[in-house]
């Protein structure tokens, strides 16, 4: 059976009690003092910036070089790039604006989805000489991009290219592997 309720729930509330939303650390609480006590005093002190667990990394040089700056924007926009159309438009762009890419495994590896075939062989050869001196960053996407360009590209010198990196790949870190 139902008990009937002739009146309504009560809520019982604390004005003593701030709301979950509002409640602030012990920390919080002391720097919101100092500064209500700076401001009744007549000086003002610079909040602390928050940071929200993100992390300043600094510039390796600050340039106010137009053209370096052109360059770095550039390169920015070939690195973030997805999908062949807009890769193969961020190199070409690149390219245009006469600049030399660094030789980065990131980079080249981009370079690998350029749908310019001479593009993409001279990324084979780069990589492959900057693979000479260091292990693969992201070793699984460069052997399914050059398994890729293996079975479809146009030119045979491409898939030749792409085959032989890929084996000296499996050759190197076989060894590591098993």
């Amino acid at each position: 059976m139902k008990r009937k309720r002739d009146h309504e729930t009560k809520v019982w509330h604390d004005p003593h009690i701030t709301p979950a939303g509002r409640r602030r650390s012990a920390k919080q609480q002391e720097q919101q003092e100092q500064q209500d006590q700076a401001a009744q005093q007549g000086e003002r002190k610079a909040e602390p910036k928050k940071r929200n667990g993100a992390r300043i990394i600094a510039r390796a040089q600050s340039t106010t070089d137009p053209r370096e700056l052109e360059r770095e924007r550039l390169l920015h926009r070939l690195l973030v790039a997805e999908g062949r159309p807009s890769i193969s438009s961020a190199a070409d762009n690149f390219f245009a604006a006469e600049f030399e890419l660094p030789p980065t495994q990131n980079v080249w590896l981009q370079l690998l989805e350029h749908s310019d075939e001479d593009r993409v062989v001279q990324a084979i050869n780069q990589l492959s000489t900057l693979l000479d001196e260091e292990k693969p960053e992201r070793r699984n996407v460069l052997e399914s991009r050059l398994r890729r360009i293996e079975e479809f590209s146009d030119e045979s010198s491409t898939q030749t290219a792409a085959s032989a990196l890929r084996r000296a790949l499996a050759e190197k870190y076989a060894k590591t592997l098993g």
